[in-house]
Formats: C-alpha cells, sequence, structure tokens
C-alpha cells in the first residue's frame, strides 16, 4: 500500500512532463510552418513580379531609355556645386557665438543676400552669389564620444540618473557645444572661393564682452604663473649654490671631524636631490604654459584648412539615378493597377452570367 503511494506522484510527474514536452513540440511546429508559409508567399509575390515584368519587358525598357536620357539631359544643365571643409578648435567658450554666426551667415545665402555677405566677406557680389550654403557640425569621432559618456557616468551622482541614459540616448542628446572641435562646412558654385572665406568666417563678429574677459583672465593668469614659476627657478638656482658653498667648505675642514662632514654632505646631497626633482617639475609645467599661450593665443584655432573645393554631388542624388527607378516604379504600378482592374472586370462578368 505505501510502495503505490510513494509511485504516484513520481507518474503524475513523468505525465505533466510528457504533455509539456508536446505542447513544445507543437508550438515549435506552428512558428516553423508559420515561418515556411511566409517565405512562400515573399517568393509568389518576387515569381508574380518577375512575370509581369517578363511580359512588360519591352514596355520598361523604352521607360528606362527615355528615363535616363531624360535624367542625364537634366543633370546637364544643374550648374555643379564645389564643396570644402575647415577643423577648427575653440578656446574661451566660443563655440556658442560660432555656431549664431554660421546660422547667420547660411540665412543670408537662403535669402540670397549677396550685399551682406560680399560685406561680411570682403569678396565681389559674384562671389558672394556662388555660395550655396554654410554649414558647422562638431568633429568627433567614436572614441571622443566614448570618452564624453564615460566623464558623465563618472561626474553622475545618481544611479538612477545614470541607469536611465545609456549610450545611444546620451549621443543623441549631447550638446555639440561641449566639444572642442568643429568642421565648418561651405557649398559653392566656384571652386577659388573657399581660401577668400577661412579668415572671415572664424574671426568676425566672434570676440563678444565674455569671450574677451574670458581671454584677458585666462592670459593673465598663465603670464603670472609663469612670473611666480620663473622666481622660484631662481630661489632654487640659489639654495643650489648654497649647498655646493656647503659643501666646498665641510671638504676644507681636518681629518678628525671627517664623519660629521659626511653626514652633513649627505644631508645637503638629498636636499639637493629634491631641489632637483622640483626643479625638473617647474621645468615642464612652464613647458606646458607656453603651450597653453600660444595655442590660447587665438581665440579659434585652425587645425585644418579649406582645402581646394571638390564636387559634392554624388551619383545617388543625381536626376540620371533617380528619375529611371521612379518611372519604373511608376511603370510597374500603373501595370498592377491595370492587371487588378482586368481581374475585377472578370468577376463582374462571372457573378453576373452565373447569376
Amino acid at each position: 500500500m505505501s510502495e503505490n503511494m510513494q509511485n504516484t506522484p513520481q507518474k503524475s510527474t513523468e505525465v505533466d512532463l510528457g504533455d509539456l514536452f508536446r505542447m513544445m513540440g507543437r508550438a515549435m511546429n506552428r512558428f516553423f510552418a508559420f515561418i515556411r508559409n511566409a517565405l512562400l508567399f515573399i517568393l509568389d509575390l518576387i515569381i508574380r513580379a518577375l512575370i509581369i515584368v517578363r511580359v512588360h519587358v519591352i514596355k520598361f525598357v523604352i521607360v528606362g531609355i527615355l528615363s535616363v536620357a531624360i535624367g542625364w539631359f537634366i543633370d546637364s544643365r544643374q550648374p555643379i556645386v564645389f564643396g570644402s571643409d575647415m577643423i577648427v578648435q575653440t578656446n574661451y567658450g566660443s563655440a556658442r557665438q560660432l555656431y549664431s554666426n554660421i546660422k547667420y551667415y547660411n540665412g543670408l545665402v537662403q535669402r540670397g543676400d549677396s550685399v551682406q555677405l560680399s560685406t561680411l566677406f570682403g569678396i565681389t557680389e559674384t562671389q558672394a552669389r556662388a555660395i550655396k550654403g554654410v554649414s558647422i557640425e562638431p568633429n568627433v569621432s567614436e572614441i571622443d564620444m566614448l570618452k564624453a559618456y564615460d566623464r558623465f557616468m563618472k561626474e553622475t551622482d545618481s544611479i538612477n540618473v545614470a541607469g536611465e541614459i545609456d549610450y545611444e540616448k546620451f549621443k543623441r542628446s549631447v550638446d555639440p557645444l561641449n566639444f572642442e572641435r568643429h568642421e565648418i562646412g561651405v557649398a559653392s558654385g566656384e571652386i577659388n572661393i573657399f581660401s577668400l572665406l577661412q579668415d572671415k568666417l572664424i574671426k568676425v563678429n566672434l570676440e563678444n564682452d565674455y569671450i574677451k574677459k574670458q581671454k584677458e583672465i585666462t592670459l593673465r593668469n598663465l603670464n603670472s604663473e609663469e612670473a611666480a614659476l620663473n622666481k622660484r627657478l631662481i630661489k632654487i638656482d640659489t639654495l643650489r649654490d648654497v649647498y655646493n658653498k656647503a659643501i666646498r667648505s665641510e671638504a676644507g675642514k681636518t681629518s678628525q671631524s671627517q664623519t660629521s662632514i659626511q653626514m652633513a654632505s649627505s644631508t645637503i646631497k638629498t636636499s639637493e636631490l629634491e631641489l632637483f626633482s622640483l626643479d625638473e617639475e617647474i621645468a615642464a609645467r612652464l613647458l606646458k604654459i607656453a603651450e597653453d599661450k600660444e595655442f590660447k593665443k587665438e581665440t579659434i584655432n585652425v587645425l585644418s584648412n579649406f582645402s581646394d573645393g571638390a564636387q559634392i554631388r554624388h551619383f545617388y542624388d543625381s536626376y540620371l539615378f533617380r528619375i529611371p527607378i521612379i518611372t519604373s516604379l511608376l511603370l510597374f504600378v500603373f501595370i498592377l493597377l491595370r492587371e487588378l482592374n482586368k481581374y475585377l472586370n472578370t468577376y463582374a462578368e462571372n457573378r453576373r452570367s452565373n447569376a
């Protein structure tokens, strides 16, 4: 009796597992059947489309030839547009003013205000009319973006905020003004105009009062720090001379005090090594200050100049590519609608004849 009671739960468990596996098998069969039917449906549509193209291949060839001829004719009448880019590095928070200026210049281009453009850039009105657009965007690599995201995660105190913002969301929401390097692009109908615009783009109406104050304070602080470090170097040289004189003075004493001389010399040498290490640190800092002064002397540093303009219109943007595709699709849709109309007429006639 007790053995039967012990075997009953085991049999019930085996039955439940068997039902579970059978249900999983039926679900997998339905899933694979759905995929098979979907693929067969797509294959059937492709075959039907190929049949339509085969039946009406002459029409497609004629429309394709005419479309290519029309696209080539339109492209040959389009003005050639050249483009060039330069990369700049902004200082003193000048990126905001630079973006505002570029937006203003592009607005003048869109309005066709060649008079104002020629005045701003010091070019002729004919050259100003050739400008087709001015743009700016941050020059940021994927590694730079990852570093910015890493800094954001380290600086964010709230765990909840850091958890809600992943890398992709950070890329979409990051302010382009937070980066130092930016790429300025110009599109023009003239190929030799870009070098004439370079200096004006980064200097005209750029240094407002805030930027001027930031620049003045930064350079003044660098000069003050440089002067203070030079004074410390003079003091270090003076102390080094004192130590050297002390060593020579101790060396001239009698041999009876040799032990005390060695101890004093050891202490002096240790202090001199410390001075030497401090001297190296100050020299490295002075080199960094000189570098900062050189790069911060200008509000905007040009990292890459405008090169000779290159044609910016690609084949995929041409009418020679677009018109044949559009006309072929329109012809295909027209044939489908006509076939559908024939089918509906046949269906209606069959209904009347059966009635």
